[in-house]
């Protein structure tokens, strides 16, 4: 059901110039050529310095699909419906054929059109035009039909006013947690090397040369603390019982929780699987990359297990830190130095005897324990600010199905509207 004073039309009718597609072949990159915006760059914010360009002849030839500040560019195949809008700063530039141009005329806002297409009825509405098996996309001719129940011009104005609030507030939370990783990766190569060191609980800088050990040494007694995973294989998978922790959970530094897998605990019995204890070190020996590597956090599960492609390690607290291992684990180059010691012909992988002779430089536990400290409190920064970004997104889009469908109208020149 359309809003009260809404009018439904479709994109044909409410662009200035015909929606069109762009260059078929646009040729070799031309360093002074003409840059044009092919399905990739779609999404957000386009990168003008990234863009590829095409000759001038092979622009003019095509100046149809030319696109100026304030288009509309769609996206037709691969990541359809994704779209971006030309900044100012690209005040010439065309299309390829996977991207299609949409010039909103003067009685409708392109913000306002953007949101729209953005919102969940018109994407459904857009998939289910889409053709194609394997390689999905949208004609110009279908993309064209489609249809949007747009409100007058003052209410879409004010509408993509506010969803632009909130783009900016997305806009700079993206920044500040871009700018927060990189302050924790410049802190970690001074923290973990050494060449920073900090202050002890007297006041007093930590001194004293670090130590060179075998990465197996810094394990509990005992073989059965640095050790493979089991091999679990698909029958023995359930919906419940022993959480199997895979590859796919760790991630740099990081515990990676949406893969959730299970064996019944009878499996877990009969195959005299080795239990993963929360704290344990995981290393995935694993290429893409392997080393990388996180502490097991508490799951709120009774019994855990992982996969053959992980290491586990029981640290000695007396000798290291599970956390800064996890780290150390998370450097470049110790993550290289891992690469070098991988093999294999179909996948590669390391082994964990030669996981177990890599050498790691470690200070006391002490200062090790303190580096962890101001590491662990860049990660919860981090961590809020991608909460944050979460929620303002999550916002957004309720804000998008009340206010672009109507649910919610907003007020017009101090006017509220019915």
């Amino acid at each position: 059901m359309v809003p009260n004073g809404w009018n439904t039309l479709a994109l044909s009718e409410i662009t200035k110039e015909k929606i069109s597609y762009g260059i078929v072949q646009a040729g070799p990159h031309v360093t002074d050529g003409i840059p044009y915006i092919k399905s990739a760059d779609v999404g957000g914010e386009i990168d003008v310095d990234s863009l590829q360009r095409t000759a001038k002849e092979i622009h003019h030839k095509y100046r149809r699909s030319s696109v100026h500040p304030n288009d509309i560019v769609f996206s037709l195949r691969g990541n359809i419906a994704r779209t971006s809008i030309v900044p100012t700063s690209l005040q010439e530039a065309n299309l390829t054929q996977g991207t299609a141009r949409i010039s909103v005329n003067d009685k409708n806002d392109t913000k306002f059109v953007y949101y729209k297409l953005a919102s969940t009825p018109i994407l459904n509405r857009i998939n289910a035009l889409s053709k194609g098996s394997t390689f999905k996309e949208i004609s110009l001719e279908e993309l064209r039909k489609v249809k949007l129940p747009l409100p007058p011009l003052p209410e879409q104005r004010k509408i993509a006013k506010i969803l632009s609030t909130w783009d900016k507030a997305i806009s700079t939370t993206e920044r500040l947690i871009v700018n927060s990783k990189q302050q924790k990766k410049a802190l970690m190569q001074q923290l973990l090397t050494g060449r920073k060191r900090l202050i002890d609980d007297s006041g007093k800088p930590f001194e004293g040369e670090w130590e060179e050990v075998n990465l197996s040494s810094l394990a509990l007694s005992g073989k059965s603390n640095f050790t493979d995973g089991d091999w679990i294989e698909s029958p023995f998978i359930s919906e419940s019982g022993c959480r199997l922790i895979q590859t796919g959970n760790i991630g740099v530094g990081v515990f990676k929780g949406k893969s959730q897998k299970y064996i019944s605990e009878s499996s877990f019995h009969e195959l005299k699987c080795t239990e993963v204890n929360i704290g344990d070190l995981l290393i995935c020996r694993l290429a893409e990359p392997a080393g990388r590597a996180c502490v097991v956090p508490d799951l709120g599960e009774e019994k855990m297990l992982t996969s053959v492609d992980v290491t586990i390690m029981k640290v000695d607290i007396n000798k290291s830190s599970a956390e800064f291992l996890s780290h150390y684990f998370s450097l470049e180059h110790t993550l290289y130095t891992v690469s070098t010691l991988c093999g294999g012909s179909t996948r590669s992988r390391v082994s964990r005897t030669n996981l177990g002779k890599m050498k790691v430089h470690l200070p006391e536990v002490n200062e090790q324990k303190k580096i962890t400290s101001v590491l662990t409190n860049a990660d919860k920064e981090i961590e809020l600010l991608e909460q944050q970004l979460a929620d303002l997104k999550q916002e957004k889009k309720a804000l998008m199905q009340q206010l672009l469908t109507g649910k919610r109208r907003v007020k017009v020149d101090d006017e509220a509207v019915a």
